[in-house]
């Protein structure tokens, strides 16, 4: 590239742009806006779609220098796809003339096909290799693309097919029967048989075209074909197990599908040449999932060099994870490489990934081979030093750090440098008062310390511990069993006694009183929960009941009913019904009224004789059943007529009964007596006598009407009910003092009604002049 004498005019050559048909005022606007990428790449170089789109408005604009220079940094910060690599030398084989322009195309092929898996890739540069290169180099250069992509079960056949179209062009050239002809038949016969001995899709149709071939060699060619077929067979039976695995790939889209495939297919496989081309196809498809990466690198591990390759790439695709920086610095110490390589990894590992996790688990790995690998104690020391100064005890996580520096010190005999960082560790309130860190130290000082300075740790252990003091208490104990003496014991009890019995006891107080208060609630929630659901559950749980036949011959209507009446009760009033039904609501309460079913007709007729019979001291009403709805509208159960032998008595003391009443009436033949009473049972003052005729209804009239009893006088007269719409039509509808009781005429035009000598008389009509004069007298 460098040979090039470019400068930033806009290139002569077609690069798949219409810069040349665009005007000014758009190229303007293509400048402004490669201005603003360059402002915004040079803030942030990670911005991978500034990148690629700045590649494309230089290409539209057609400024050469300008396009190869972002291409070329767009390759130092990302690894670049397929598609964008292509792109870029289609642009550069255009304007590949001389050597060294032609050595950049190469160049370029060169880094393209290391960043990911392409079999696309790799038989366009054979086929540029062909027209710009000698035999040999193209021979060469395919048999890298197979070692890289030919086991490629689902694209590998295409570099295959290349690399025979290359030895069949080749054996044209040579003249039939010769000696370069014989030895280029026998290099064809052997592409067929690596090729033919790898499962790749597709395979039947390159074992036609061997058998084809060979028909059409001369006679005596002196080809054994049994290696041939030998290893197509084996191939052809290896691609049947290889197969469901190729068919999901081919369908899935999602990333998770994708990756438990690969890793599926992956376990399945035992070749290691055709699992690491598993893994390149998978990385090529997943370049950004993590999993997949670790997974490759962890495998790596067995292959030597090429796990430095392999981390590095996982590194270009995924800069932040912590984890592949872990998995490189191990990958470096495996492979022996100098500890200036492996600090400047750890180091570029911090700077990248310790904005994502601090970078406490990459401190740990750099740690661990410190103290693997160093032998000087003061540098180990140093580091673990520089380590609690960048991570400064901020989480659990980073405790891990200072937790293991003071285990190295006390094993290498420096007990007070790691009691001062636990001291640190203590500072902190969340283990200031957590037991299981106390113990971690206790347990550490019981290793190394002393025991005097054990009994004094257990002691304010025990003074801080709040989340679990018992179990400091228990292991001092233990301690003091074992270790110490009678005294020590008792001292330890006594410190136990006075230290935890306070704290057991406010501890048990509140936790009693949380009970407490969690049982009411508890209680009260069950309690409204079990309302709610009583009556749905005994309705669900009761075995569904016969209905009632609302057989007017069989059944009764009842109503009138108090709402606590239920079927039960109803069944002592009735004992002889065979089923009884009271009506309830949606939310199942009684409606008051129901059917009572007898199992014979005479029953219903003593069942009507009983009606406004007490029940809870409320009369229940007693009718036929009438289950058509008209049919109970057109009934109408008392007589609008006169009833000449009945009386209709008034004025009654509501505190008498019916006996008292028929006491009054009974001297004079009275058969029947019936109080009015109100829906609640009291009566209404109010009764119907009935006689077995006219005469000796007058002649009670006669002897009771206007008779005093007690302080009530009654009212006695022949039963004569108005017709129910006559009642309604001759009594206005009163409202509290409105005023449409008020005839709709002057006062001073009303004519009175004489009340003295009971006339009811009209007033006469009136002419204009009465009503002149009426107006105007004064």
């Amino acid at each position: 590239m460098d040979s090039m004498e470019e400068s930033n005019q806009p290139m002569d050559i077609n690069l798949d742009t219409d810069s040349s048909s665009s005007d000014d005022e758009e190229e303007q606007a293509l400048l402004i806006k490669a201005e603003e990428l360059e402002v915004q790449i040079s803030d942030n170089k990670y911005l991978y779609n500034a990148h690629e789109e700045l590649v494309m408005l230089y290409r539209k604009l057609g400024d050469l220098k300008s396009m190869r220079l972002a291409y070329e940094r767009f390759h130092e910060y990302f690894p670049l796809t397929p598609e964008i690599w292509l792109a870029w030398i289609n642009d550069e084989k255009k304007l590949a003339n001389s050597e060294s322009e032609i050595k950049n195309v190469f160049t370029l092929f060169d880094k393209a096909v290391e960043d990911y898996l392409s079999v696309n890739l790799w038989v366009e540069y054979a086929q540029y290799s062909i027209g710009a290169s000698n035999l040999q180099t193209t021979r060469t250069l395919l048999e890298r693309g197979l070692t890289a992509a030919g086991l490629h079960t689902a694209e590998g056949g295409l570099l295959w097919d290349t690399l025979r179209e290359l030895e069949f062009a080749h054996l044209s050239l040579a003249e039939e029967g010769t000696e370069q002809w014989k030895e280029q038949v026998f290099k064809i016969v052997e592409v067929f048989r690596r090729q033919l001995s790898v499962p790749l899709i597709g395979m039947e149709s390159t074992y036609a075209e061997w058998t084809e071939w060979l028909k059409q060699l001369p006679g005596g060619h002196n080809i054994n074909v049994e290696p041939v077929e030998w290893g197509y067979n084996k191939a052809l039976k290896t691609l049947e197990t290889y197969r469901p695995f190729e068919d999901k790939l081919q369908v899935a889209t999602d990333e998770s599908e994708l990756l438990q495939i690969y890793k599926d297919y992956i376990k399945f496989l035992s070749d290691p040449s055709t699992i690491l081309c598993v893994y390149e196809r998978a990385t090529a498809q997943l370049c950004l999932n993590i999993s997949m990466w670790l997974d490759y690198c962890l495998y790596s591990l067995k292959l030597g060099e090429v796990a430095d390759k392999i981390s590095k790439r996982a590194l270009r695709n995924c800069p932040w994870s912590e984890d592949l920086w872990i998995i490189r610095l191990r990958i470096f110490e495996h492979l022996g490489k100098p500890e200036s390589e492996v600090m400047a990894c750890f180091e570029q590992g911090i700077e990248n990934a310790a904005g994502v996790n601090q970078g406490t688990e990459l401190w740990l790995a750099y740690l661990e081979h410190a103290n693997r690998t160093s032998e000087d104690k003061e540098k180990l020391y140093k580091l673990f030093d520089q380590a609690v100064k960048q991570l400064k005890y901020k989480d659990e996580n980073s405790m891990k750090v200072v937790k293991w520096y003071a285990r190295i010190l006390a094993k290498n005999g420096d007990m007070t440098r790691a009691r001062r960082l636990w001291k640190d560790i203590l500072k902190t309130p969340p283990n200031r008062g957590a037991a299981t860190v106390w113990l971690e130290y206790a347990n550490l000082e019981r290793q190394y310390g002393q025991p005097n300075n054990l009994r004094n740790l257990f002691q304010r252990a025990l003074t801080n511990c709040t989340d679990w003091p018992q179990c400091i208490a228990e292991e001092w104990l233990m301690f003091e069993r074992e270790f110490g003496n009678l005294a020590d014991v008792i001292r330890c009890i006594e410190k136990r006694n006075e230290v935890i019995g306070t704290q057991v006891l406010q501890m048990q107080e509140r936790e009693a009183a949380d009970q407490k208060g969690k049982k009411r609630k508890l209680q009260e929630e069950e309690d409204e929960i079990e309302n709610k659901k009583s009556k749905s559950e005994k309705a669900r749980i009761a075995p569904k009941k016969t209905p009632v036949v609302k057989d007017p011959k069989v059944t009764v209507f009842v109503s009138n009913l108090y709402p606590s009446v239920n079927e039960k009760k109803l069944k002592k009033v009735f004992p002889n019904a065979a089923n009884i039904e009271i009506v309830v609501d949606r939310k199942g309460k009684s409606r008051c009224y129901g059917y009572v079913q007898f199992g014979m007709e005479e029953e219903v007729a003593h069942a009507l004789a009983r009606d406004r019979e007490l029940v809870d001291g409320r009369p229940i009403f007693i009718s036929n059943c009438r289950p058509d709805r008209n049919e109970r509208k057109s009934a109408f159960k008392y007589s609008s007529e006169a009833e000449s032998n009945k009386l209709f008595v008034r004025g009654l003391p509501t505190d008498k009964t019916q006996e008292d009443v028929e006491k009054i009436f009974r001297p004079y033949g009275a058969s029947t007596v019936r109080l009015v009473l109100h829906k609640s049972g009291q009566p209404k003052g109010l009764a119907y006598v009935e006689f077995k005729n006219e005469e000796e209804a007058k002649k009670a009239m006669q002897k009771t009407d206007q008779t005093k009893i007690g302080e009530h006088v009654i009212s006695v007269a022949i039963s004569a009910p108005p017709a129910k719409n006559q009642s309604k039509a001759a009594t206005p509808i009163r409202h509290a003092r409105s005023r449409l009781q008020m005839p709709m005429i002057p006062r001073s035009l009303q004519v009175k009604s004489d009340a003295s000598n009971g006339d009811a008389k009209s007033a006469q009509s009136k002419s204009n002049d009465d009503f002149r004069r009426m107006l105007f007298n004064k």
